[in-house]
């Protein structure tokens, strides 16, 4: 079933798209949280265009997110959807089409070198933007696409994103100047939202909580998850911010290492520098728990 939806995805992601008459209003529909927050930078104050976010804010990764007849109606409503991608978002595909033949799909993720899963989302990590880098490359997939549905709007949205991407590189070079001081390299997450920000910063994930999101260790996977933080010489157990942390503090507990936390910018505020701000406060976590040299 997954193959078909990729499958309708993509046929639905190269139909045709003319460009919206001038004068006449753009309705973008974004599937959640930091794809809103790419969108709205791009967009800024460009006129007759609307954004709209369907997954609420506090609602997390659409892991295995079902549309509701009312985001059936935001669907119909849209001129063109914005959506990571990579199977982030498993609606994609038929249902969407069904609720509007004539929307454009795009999956900023696309031009993004992908990771292996590593478990729960076929054999690609979805994960793209918790990194600046990324986050850079779908911001620009953004303004493409948009710049292609609205042309009248492409010297704004040029420029919005030029912004954007100055503020999103000044960030990952944040990360990278720290991360050549970090003293201690292998950490555990939660599950593989942060493998993408690990390659950049060449950590090593040493283990995962929970290898499919959603689904708890056993005893069994718990205590091998010790014993390899403990072998490895793990610095720490990083939790998120959207899951419980009763698992992640029981692990770290037993293997005598600090429980923290990581936001990977699925929740949150929707105010323009949110995304910065929340990757900020991770790379402060980052810090202190890894060291410096």
């Amino acid at each position: 079933m997954k193959i078909l939806a990729t499958l309708l995805a993509a046929a639905v992601v190269l139909s045709p798209f003319p460009p919206a008459a001038e004068g006449t209003e753009l309705r973008v529909l974004t599937s959640f949280l930091p794809i809103y927050l790419f969108t709205r930078n791009v967009v800024g104050d460009a006129p007759g265009i609307t954004v709209e976010m369907m997954l609420p804010a506090s609602l997390g990764c659409p892991h295995d997110y079902s549309l509701s007849p009312g985001d059936m109606k935001k669907i119909a409503a849209a001129d063109l959807f914005l959506a990571n991608g990579l199977g982030m978002e498993d609606f994609l595909g038929a249902p969407v089409g069904r609720a509007n033949p004539g929307i454009r799909v795009v999956e900023t993720a696309s031009s993004v070198p992908p990771l292996r899963a590593g478990g729960g989302h076929g054999d690609v990590n979805p994960h793209t933007w918790v990194s600046p880098r990324n986050a850079i490359l779908q911001v620009r997939a953004i303004e493409k696409a948009l710049s292609e549905a609205s042309p009248a709007n492409g010297p704004i949205f040029h420029r919005n994103a030029d912004a954007y991407v100055g503020r999103l590189a000044s960030l990952a070079r944040e990360f990278d100047e720290a991360a050549r001081r970090f003293r201690k390299r292998n950490i555990v997450i939660f599950h593989n939202v942060f493998d993408y920000l690990a390659r950049d910063l060449r950590l090593t994930v040493v283990g995962r909580i929970e290898e499919t999101p959603g689904q708890k260790p056993s005893a069994r996977e718990m205590q091998d998850l010790i014993r390899t933080i403990r072998e490895r010489g793990a610095a720490a157990v990083f939790a998120e911010l959207q899951y419980p942390e009763k698992l992640a503090r029981t692990v770290a507990e037993e293997a005598g290492v600090p429980v923290r936390m990581l936001d990977p910018v699925s929740t949150g505020s929707t105010a323009p520098t949110s995304y910065e701000d929340a990757m900020r406060r991770n790379l402060r976590t980052l810090t202190e728990v890894l060291g410096t040299r």
